[in-house]
């Protein structure tokens, strides 16, 4: 026999899509305790919303994306101002993604933005590869 259920957090109001917008900074864990919501009863808010899941980790990457094309900016910018020109265009396109993410947050990034992810993420792993390459070679 079944317990009639006692969940109190159905009775609390639930935020709603724009103001789940404001969290996708932080872990949905960490979200849900700020709002006094249950994780399930955010989640079930999130679809309800047409979110299809929680952007934390996808804001997170166009972040650090973000910051790193400031960096090669002000490194390009001493050499190069052509290639400078073009690291700030890709930082623009970045943070106009992040803002339609915001606005839109069911909306997935666009191919040419998941394009740049991918070859950022291909050049770190193979300059991690070499750097653990040139080590062992040293230590040996």
């Amino acid at each position: 026999m079944r317990r009639p259920s006692s969940n109190n957090s159905l009775l609390l109001p639930t935020p709603d899509a724009i103001d789940l917008v404001k969290y996708f900074d932080m872990l949905i864990i960490e979200a849900s305790r700020i709002l006094n919501v249950e994780l399930t009863v955010l989640k079930r808010k999130c679809r309800e919303s047409s979110i299809p899941c929680w952007r934390h980790r996808k804001m997170k990457s166009l972040d650090s994306l973000i910051h790193d094309l400031q960096e090669e900016a002000k490194h390009q910018e001493l050499e190069d101002k052509v290639a400078s020109m073009a690291v700030t265009m890709r930082q623009r396109m970045l943070e106009n993604e992040k803002e339609n993410i915001e606005k839109k947050p069911f909306m997935d990034i666009q191919s040419e933005t998941k394009r740049f992810k991918q070859d950022v993420f291909k050049r770190r792993h193979k300059a991690r590869a070499i750097e653990i390459q040139s080590s062992e070679v040293s230590s040996t």
